[in-house]
Parts: structure tokens; sequence; C-alpha cells
């Protein structure tokens, strides 16, 4: 790949992609199994998958300049290689929709309740395919600001809503107990497995790869705080009964905030700072789909195939999220079940393959050799 970012733009990309719609809709999906062990079942489910988006590392550090479609070829061959592209590229295909449907969703319930559905899912679409054209290095460049801003939203959340946060909310920990919460984790895979896949195609824009197990495990550290703040104090000030009743979650807390006297519902600001992550997460989808398509069908022109997935991604989103019951539940099955299966499976199936050819082995260390 031509396109190139720095490692720490790599870092600042991480916590976008997983934090818009962790801390509200995957959320409002684990609450309604669990209550208000919310918050336990997603840190377990986020350490698990911390150590799945490292075992994705591993796998690519021994094709630095591969994406995951190249040696998918490499080592299972060329029809196999093809297959996993096609299950990427429709992957990456559903996943935009379940990011963008986080925007619409809340534009639609909290702000622009008249507009027609469509009519939000096509301005967005039309957004995301404009910063593919751009290209992906260049909004993940971008990923700095989002950053920012997320932080941005945790600091306000926490300042508004920290003289109404009630321990007793909380308790007891571990209410179902600790296999009810091992088990229920597996929804935060939905975003996850963003993670994980995306990183499998984006790694070769990578400028340099020293020490990127290091500088993955901190952005997923980091990810981890500032997403799990919100269902910890969701549950502590709304409590796990009045969680349950709402889609977007996230959208009800900070309407419970209260900064000033001047500013005593802040909805508006929150979404403007919430906005960017998000876009990012959603750019990043379209951009991992638009190049698995293009690497099954052998399309040289970005903007053609832009111009031909755009309205495929605008009648899937609305699909998608036009009911917002529908979506909920598509997230609670199977969408969460694939990702985890997507997300183990596929790094620990390229690790078993390299390990039963010796020949490849050995060509990988005399390439890693060649390139210290």
């Amino acid at each position: 790949m031509k396109e190139k970012i720095s490692r720490l733009q790599f870092f600042f990309m991480i916590p976008n992609i997983l934090f818009g719609k962790a801390i509200g809709i995957t959320a409002g999906v684990i609450v309604r199994k669990i209550g208000a062990d919310v918050w336990t079942a997603m840190t377990i489910g986020f350490i698990a998958g911390t150590l799945t988006v490292l075992l994705m590392i591993y796998v690519c550090s021994k094709f630095p300049e591969k994406t995951i479609i190249d040696y998918g070829e490499q080592i299972f061959g060329k029809w196999i290689g093809k297959f996993i592209s096609l299950i990427l590229a429709i992957y990456f295909a559903y996943a935009y929709a379940v990011s963008a449907n986080v925007i619409t969703m809340h534009l639609k319930e909290y702000f622009l309740t008249e507009t027609p559905f469509i009519v939000l899912c096509i301005v967005y679409t039309l957004l995301c395919a404009y910063g593919v054209i751009l290209g992906v290095e260049v909004v993940i460049r971008f990923s700095l600001f989002g950053f920012i801003m997320l932080w941005l939203i945790n600091i306000t959340m926490v300042l508004g809503t920290v003289q109404d946060f009630r321990f007793i909310n909380l308790q007891p920990i571990f209410d179902k107990g600790l296999k009810t919460n091992v088990l229920n984790s597996y929804y935060v895979f939905s975003d996850i497995a963003m993670v994980v896949l995306s990183v499998g195609i984006l790694y070769p824009m990578i400028n340099k790869k020293k020490n990127m197990g290091t500088i993955t495990f901190m952005a997923m550290v980091i990810s981890t705080l500032s997403i799990i703040i919100w269902p910890f104090f969701e549950v502590g000030v709304l409590g796990a009964d009045v969680m349950k009743q709402f889609v977007v979650v996230c959208m009800q807390q900070v309407r419970s905030a209260q900064l000033t006297i001047y500013l005593p519902r802040y909805e508006l600001i929150m979404v403007s700072f919430f906005v960017w992550s998000v876009f990012v997460q959603s750019v990043v989808m379209f951009w991992c789909s638009l190049y698995s398509f293009k690497s099954i069908l052998g399309f040289k022109r970005d903007r053609l195939l832009v111009s031909i997935m755009t309205p495929m991604l605008i009648l899937l989103t609305n699909t998608l999220g036009r009911d917002h019951n529908n979506y909920i539940n598509f997230l609670s099955y199977p969408w969460s079940q694939i990702s985890g299966v997507l997300s183990i499976s596929l790094p620990v199936l390229f690790i078993l393959g390299i390990a039963m050819r010796p020949k490849l082995r050995k060509k990988l260390k005399t390439e890693v050799r060649q390139n210290k």
C-alpha cells in the first residue's frame, strides 16, 4: 500500500473505532441481559478482546507488508483466500451499517424526529463515501481530533452526573454470578471484531512497525477505560431498570447531566463531540469493505466501486436501522455471535496454518531477518 500512517495515528484510531457504539448501543444490549452487571461483563469482554487484538497483531507482524487478504491466499491457497475476502467484504458492509445507525438513531430519536429515516441514511452515507474518496489514511490521521472529543465527552458526562451517582445502584457486584458475566461478555465482540479485522487490512499502512504489540495494548487499555466509565456511570445514575427502557442509553445518560445552571441539558453538545469518532469508525468499515470487494472483483478505480457501493450501503443501513427494536435484536443475535466467531477464529486459523507449513514458516523467518 502506498498510503501510510504513523504508529501514533494507528494508536488513536483504535479508541475511535471502539468508542461510539460501545458506550450506548452495546451497553444497552448487555444491560437487557444481565442488568446492573453490564459494566463488569463489558470489562471482562474487553480484557478478552484485548488478547484477541494482540493475537491479530502477532499474525500481521509475520506479514508486515501484506493484508489479511494477501496472506490468506498465501497460507490457504487462492480459492480459500478469495472466500475469506468475500466473508470480510460482507462483514465490513454490515459493520458499516451497524456503525452508521449509531448516528442515525441519535439523530432520529432525539433531534430530527420528523425527518424520514432514509434521508438520514443517505446524508450520512454520502458523507462517509466522501471520506473514503479522500482516502482512509486521511480519516485515520483525523483520529487525534476524535480522540480528544471522546475524552471531552467523558469528562463532561462525569462532571454533569456525578452529583446523581448512587453506589447502591451498582450493588451487589456480580449479582448474576461470574459465569453469567463471562457468558454475556461476548456481546462486546461486536465492537472488538471491528478492530481485529480492520487491523488485518490496515496494518501494512503503518510506516514503522516497531513495538506494535505494546502500542496496540496501550490503545486497548485506554479504549477500555474510556468506554467502561459509561456503563459504570449509567448504572450508578440511571439504574439498570431505567437503562433497559432505552435503545440509545448514552443519550438518556447525558440528558441527566447538568454542567451548570446555564447548560442544564447538553445532548447537542455531546453529539457534536461524539460524531467525530463514529465518523472514523464508519469510514474505516466502508473502506475495508471496498478494499475486500476490490480484491475479489479486480477493480482498479476506487471511485467507480464507491459509486456502486454507496446506494447499496444506504439501503442496508436503512433496512437494518429503520425499526430500532429489530436493530437491537440483530446486534444481540446473530451479529455479536458472527463477530465473535470471525474475530477469534481467523487469527487462530492463520497461526495454525503457518504452524502446519514448515516451508512457509522458514520463509517468513528469512523475510523478517531481511527486513531487520
